[in-house]
């Protein structure tokens, strides 16, 4: 799988266009509810681990 090229990223073009801006909000959102699910579960795992369950 090829990383997309940062070079022709136009911020301005995505916010002119909402089919765009839509996919680009997903995309944010779904990034923000994993990060939050895996910080939940990291916390977890530190607290059974402090605690000596694990």
């Amino acid at each position: 799988m090829k990383l997309p090229d940062l070079s022709d990223f136009d911020l301005d073009e995505i916010m002119n266009d909402p089919d765009k801006r839509a996919k680009l909000f997903l995309y944010l959102a779904g990034a923000m509810i994993i990060f939050t699910i895996l910080f939940v579960i990291g916390i977890i795992v530190i607290f059974l681990r402090v605690l000596h369950v694990f």
